[in-house]
């Protein structure tokens, strides 16, 4: 008897080890701060540095870390939204911040806490979601970004493109919006999904745009 148990379960060890793995959902970090009322100050998830929002008045976006070392980051308008990469070695700002209009902003940051924006991402989306609608120029007005989250390693951010309104001669064809994953280094696309697909793939990522703090 007790040989026949151990056999048993010998042979459901050999099973689980030859069976395919079912595989694990990807970490995603979606932490965002509200720049509203000044001063604003997010910390980075290190501790080492601090963006310090000025508000309407003086919507000048800075990097602090440490005593006198403060670096001016670039304008931002009211009620945006920031968020650090979990390595804190880049950031990005959805600029406005709202439901009906943002534009994805990133800012990658060296060694010695300076901060350097990159157009790579926002961009490559918004040519994808014109691609994909067969248009090979998309006006500015017609289209807008929004950073939804990090991959858990910060080597990739996860950003929205949807279509808003048509001014030019881009004729959207159904493609309203799109989720692209792309390498924060390259600004390489590096997974893209469209609209009800993307809501299937990322259950995670925060679709309805987040407007309190």
């Amino acid at each position: 008897m007790l040989r026949r148990r151990v056999g048993a379960v010998a042979a459901a060890l050999v099973l689980a080890a030859c069976s395919p793995q079912a595989p694990k959902a990807a970490l995603i970090v979606t932490e965002t701060a509200l720049l509203e009322a000044p001063p604003a100050r997010v910390p980075s998830p290190d501790g080492a540095m601090t963006l310090v929002y000025g508000g309407e008045d003086d919507p000048i976006l800075t990097l602090s870390a440490g005593f006198l070392r403060r670096s001016p980051v670039g304008e931002v308008r009211v009620a945006s939204r920031l968020s650090w990469a979990p390595d804190s070695r880049s950031f990005y700002v959805n600029d406005s911040g709202n439901s009906d209009w943002s534009t994805f902003r990133l800012w990658s940051v060296s060694a010695r806490a300076q901060a350097k924006e990159s157009s790579a991402i926002h961009d490559a989306a918004i040519a994808e979601l014109g691609r994909l609608n067969g248009c090979s120029h998309v006006p500015g007005p017609d289209a807008t970004t929004r950073g939804m989250g990090w991959s858990g390693d910060s080597a990739r951010v996860y950003v929205l493109a949807q279509t808003r309104r048509q001014t030019g001669d881009c004729v959207w064809r159904g493609i309203e919006s799109i989720v692209v994953v792309a390498d924060v280094k390259t600004g390489r696309l590096v997974e893209v999904a469209q609209d009800a697909e993307a809501r299937r793939r990322y259950p995670t990522l925060p679709w309805d745009p987040v407007t309190e703090p």
